[in-house]
């Protein structure tokens, strides 16, 4: 069912109505009864009908206004799979997962947060998946939002997350109604912003950020592989440089005595020291990938290769680093940009400095401490109240499809009591022995 809205004062209280809207979606039904909820209807596009001896009014939500219509993913790119991604209309993206999950257990809430100026927010949730607890403690934390205006998504998940001074993301953000769907069917709830082109989606957990949107629509051979490979691009990114820093800081007696005589040759003519040097390689890197993204898209990924060989082979050539450091560099830079979420590849760039200064300044006990240090800050993080490495730890009974790709017949649906199986075998026709 679609929801109307009525609005009120601080916040909009908003009705669910057993309306149905037309296909086009132009018209729902709400009831505002004061004169502040009539003011803003009209001046948010409603029409109001009035009929006399009636202390009330009904909202037609007839609105229409120049808008993005519905365009190819940008930000989640994938092989196989839907390219459509959601757009600046919060009615268009409610209609797109609704094309996509024709059920009646798909619930549309809507609500608003913003005190001065109500920015519109839609719940969405899978009746009968979705834990009724997490619902509620999403609404309760909207009603808590106190602020004057929401001008966009992000802004949003730093008022709802659980840790706000995390290094982690603890909501997940996306762009595509394919990935969205998936995580209904997890029993996950989504927030949709009006006028933000993602929908927010929790609670999550660290697998989810392994997760491309295509994992579903490879094979599962694949798509197990394609995950591991992102987590070795993960332990690329994290521990090449530190480790590289601590072996040639502190422990030479760790490396083989060829690579240790080449390293030392090569060391010996530059006359920066391998800790600072991995420091500023690893900034020069992430100046070179923010420059890539912020120029246009045409001119991005020459920018990035131009950009890459003359720096690198001009280093190089003027005996400012050795050659071995910017292929190490290189390499962990390839492992954080496997990392599909863009949010979680920014935090594990400052986590990699993190653990470079940690290895430069006390080896490997260095860089161990710094490890456990953000192990254990990773498993105290919670979303929506949940562990964020849930089911691993603690462990709880979970879906197999997981951490890694599993066979789409061992998937199971989300349910607050249990992990159920789809109703009687999904290979019905495949003939089994007796």
């Amino acid at each position: 069912m679609e929801p109307g809205y009525a609005a009120g004062r601080d916040p909009i209280h908003c009705q669910r109505h057993a309306h149905h809207a037309p296909a086009h979606g132009h018209w729902q039904l709400g009831r505002g009864g004061g004169y502040y909820d009539r003011f803003l209807a009209r001046y948010t596009g409603d029409a109001l009908l009035l009929c006399e001896e009636i202390d009330g009014a009904i909202a037609l939500d007839a609105k229409g206004f120049a808008k993005r219509g519905v365009q190819r993913t940008t930000g989640e790119l994938v092989v196989q799979g839907p390219q459509e991604a959601f757009s600046e209309s919060l009615r268009d993206n409610v209609v797109l997962l609704r094309r996509m999950m024709r059920t009646p257990a798909l619930v549309s809430e809507a609500a608003s947060v913003g005190s001065r100026v109500p920015a519109r927010v839609c719940i969405l949730y899978l009746d009968g998946v979705a834990r009724k607890e997490n619902i509620d403690e999403i609404k309760r934390r909207l009603d808590g939002c106190n602020v004057d205006y929401v001008s966009s998504l992000g802004m949003l998940e730093q008022l709802l997350e659980d840790s706000p001074y995390s290094l982690l993301p603890q909501i997940v953000t996306t762009e595509r109604p394919d990935r969205a769907v998936s995580f209904l069917l997890s029993g996950q709830i989504l927030l949709g912003l009006e006028n933000a082109p993602q929908m927010l989606s929790m609670p999550m957990n660290m697998a989810e950020l392994f997760h491309a949107p295509d994992d579903s629509s490879l094979r599962w051979q694949y798509g197990a592989f394609l995950r591991l490979l992102r987590m070795l691009g993960l332990l690329l990114a994290l521990l090449v440089p530190p480790m590289f820093v601590a072996l040639t800081n502190f422990h030479t007696e760790g490396m083989p005595l060829p690579l240790l005589t080449s390293v030392q040759e090569a060391q010996s003519q530059v006359p920066i020291g391998v800790f600072p040097a991995t420091i500023g390689m690893l900034i020069i890197f992430s100046l070179i990938n923010e420059a890539c993204t912020r120029v246009p898209s045409m001119m991005g990924g020459s920018l990035g290769v131009v950009s890459a060989l003359i720096l690198g082979q001009a280093a190089a050539e003027a005996d400012l680093v050795s050659p071995l450091l910017i292929v190490l560099v290189a390499l962990s830079g390839l492992g954080s940009f496997v990392m599909p979420d863009y949010t979680s590849s920014i935090a594990l760039r400052i986590a990699q400095l993190a653990l470079v200064v940690a290895a430069g300044l006390a080896g490997y006990f260095g860089l161990v401490l710094c490890l456990l240090i953000l192990m254990l800050h990773i498993f105290a993080q919670t979303s929506l109240g949940a562990p964020l490495c849930a089911p691993f730890a603690p462990r709880r009974a979970r879906n197999p499809d997981l951490a890694l790709r599993m066979p789409v017949w061992r998937v199971y649906l989300s349910n607050p009591a249990a992990m159920l199986r789809s109703r009687g075998r999904m290979r019905a026709w495949e003939k089994k022995d007796e």
